[in-house]
């Protein structure tokens, strides 16, 4: 459990998870519930790594964890469909592959998560299903994995979110919550000086730096994510968002612009940013709630050229 002491600022997490490991009381299913980027998956490692690393074999236990690679781990993680194709969202990520519909946990996913716990395990006495990003469950997914919680066997669930609202209440009920929490000031700087600073951050203004730092919630990871998202977006249309367009036809070509230029992801973490962005500065929650309402509409499969430019111009009218 020495692994722990490299998670910061996460206390209570921590405590219980080392209660139950000290208690051999496990529980067949955890939410590990917090924002992103401050310490929910490494803690999940750390915590199954108690767990599996039962053989002498303990460093390779760990890497076979770490690559989520271990016989008795499935790592599940929303997807894409390209052409009939699962892609997961760390892989289309890393490809640079553009997606213009959110990623999702579908339920050939969950079908998986079956056949996996209907086997024996092969190296510990229990089976380990971490499921990330579970908010973006599809409703029939997760209604199939509400019945699979209610009977887990040997199984063991970790579910790893950042709006629990988003789930049924009959699955967080069969939950144990680990809450995680947005880290203070002092644990965010003592993470970002040990990360590997973005050459480009001398594009950014001071004054844009700390308006993405107050959008990361006391997250360290979420401040790296945040400034890759920003930094993916082009100089032209970056100038554009920073000012206030008051021409209707102007106002157009931005949603055109924004529609062509950015996928799915880096829309609904534009409108995201700009929700923060605009509550901090104006404290106008009209603006916020069209926001929000764009968002729904883009994860309802909306035309996105369309719902940007509704809302651009209902948003001028708020002004």
């Amino acid at each position: 459990m020495n692994d722990f002491k490299n998670i910061y600022g996460q206390e209570l997490a921590i405590e219980i998870l080392k209660s139950a490991l000290s208690k051999q009381h496990i529980a067949p299913a955890y939410l590990f519930s917090g924002p992103e980027g401050v310490g929910r998956k490494k803690t999940a490692k750390v915590f199954i790594n108690s767990i599996l690393n039962k053989n002498s074999d303990k460093e390779g236990t760990k890497r076979r964890i770490e690559s989520n690679n271990h016989p008795d781990l499935l790592w599940i993680e929303p997807s894409y469909i390209v052409q009939g194709k699962s892609i997961s969202q760390a892989k289309a990520k890393s490809e640079n592959i553009s997606m213009k519909s959110a990623p999702q946990i579908r339920i050939n996913e969950i079908k998986g998560i079956i056949e996996f716990l209907g086997k024996k395990p092969f190296q510990s006495e229990r089976s380990i299903v971490i499921i990330e990003d579970i908010e973006r469950i599809n409703e029939s997914a997760s209604n199939a994995l509400l019945k699979t919680l209610e009977d887990t066997n040997t199984g063991l669930f970790i579910l790893i979110t950042q709006r629990p609202e988003k789930l049924l209440s009959t699955i967080r009920s069969r939950c144990q919550i680990v809450p995680f929490v947005r880290l203070n000031d002092n644990h965010v700087n003592t993470i970002i000086q040990k990360l590997e600073v973005i050459r480009e951050i001398d594009e950014i203004t001071n004054e844009k730096i700390q308006e993405l730092i107050d959008f990361s919630y006391g997250s360290p990871g979420r401040y790296l994510i945040n400034l890759q998202f920003w930094l993916g977006i082009s100089s032209p249309l970056r100038e554009k968002l920073e000012i206030k367009l008051d021409n209707q036809i102007e106002l157009l070509k931005l949603a055109k612009e924004i529609t062509d230029e950015l996928n799915i992801e880096q829309q609904l973490w534009l409108i995201d940013f700009e929700q923060n962005k605009n509550w901090i500065k104006e404290r106008n929650s009209n603006i916020v709630k069209k926001l929000e309402e764009l968002r729904k509409q883009l994860l309802n499969y909306v035309q996105p050229r369309l719902a940007w430019e509704v809302t651009l111009l209902e948003i001028k009218l708020l002004d």
